[in-house]
């Protein structure tokens, strides 16, 4: 293994512990593919985020220091009692590294942390059509927070304007409980329209036009070549940036490509 995916894989974990109190913005993500789906938009404002604990979504030090997949991911179920726990994601160099838990609609986690506590800040979650690290589309939703008055770990997707942030910090890991799946970035982009980047059923030919739609929309050109035998990931936020206020619907997607599964 070259030294930037040891370094990737293994990287120091650090963790943003979320508070509460904002105004910000969540969406039901969903589709319009069946009859569950639809896409909602909610504010918030003003409230406290107080539950009956104060446990976040952070992982716990002795789960950092298991070697085996399996064990790190029953470890995290146990600590956080919940068996809707599947995995961690983490963008190394930043502190995002928290747990990714995924329900049977993508409503619930808007508003409750992975130890199932009603908070307003809820949890990074994994959208319930997808198998996580397996198929050809990964989606995972977080809340993004106003002003860093709310402390969410998704807010620093807000870096990726930056396309210097994005030279240093172009790697995704998504760990299961049966190994760790490594995705390079290859676009960023603010959706205020289409919500196709959500859609899960392509032909083959509707899905190699898809990753090249996904590549077209990037703020910039981030040189990394990506085609239809791709498996992706997308973390979505919602965008702050001050020239999307305007639209009601403002989603900052962060798209990659696995080139690692191990």
């Amino acid at each position: 293994m070259n030294t930037i995916f040891k370094r990737i894989l293994v990287g120091a974990l650090v963790i943003s512990v979320p508070v509460g109190g904002s105004i910000f913005y969540f969406t039901q993500n969903s589709e319009s593919e069946s009859g569950k789906n639809g896409n909602n938009t909610s504010e918030v404002d003003g409230k406290d985020g107080k539950g009956k604990d104060d446990k976040t979504n952070h992982i716990p030090t002795d789960a950092k220091d298991d070697n085996s997949h399996e064990a790190k991911i029953a470890m995290l179920k146990e600590a956080y009692d919940n068996e809707e726990v599947v995995g961690v994601v983490s963008v190394p160099g930043t502190s995002i590294d928290v747990v990714v838990v995924q329900h049977d609609d993508n409503e619930y986690y808007l508003t409750h942390n992975a130890d199932n506590t009603e908070k307003v800040e809820g949890s990074v979650y994994l959208d319930y059509r997808v198998d996580i690290n397996r198929g050809k589309k990964n989606i995972i939703y977080g809340h993004n927070g106003d002003n860093e008055k709310l402390n969410v770990p998704f807010s620093e997707l807000e870096k990726y304007y930056d396309k210097s942030f994005y030279d240093s910090h172009q790697y995704i890991t998504l760990e299961d409980e049966d190994g760790i799946g490594t995705y390079q970035i290859f676009s960023v982009y603010v959706e205020t329209g289409s919500k196709d980047y959500m859609y899960m059923n392509f032909t083959d030919e509707a899905w190699s036009e898809h990753v090249a739609s996904l590549k077209n929309k990037s703020l910039y050109n981030t040189n990394v070549n990506v085609d239809a035998s791709d498996e992706l990931l997308i973390l979505q936020t919602c965008s702050h940036k001050e020239e999307y206020q305007k639209y009601k619907d403002r989603y900052l997607l962060v798209i990659a490509k696995r080139v690692r599964y191990e």
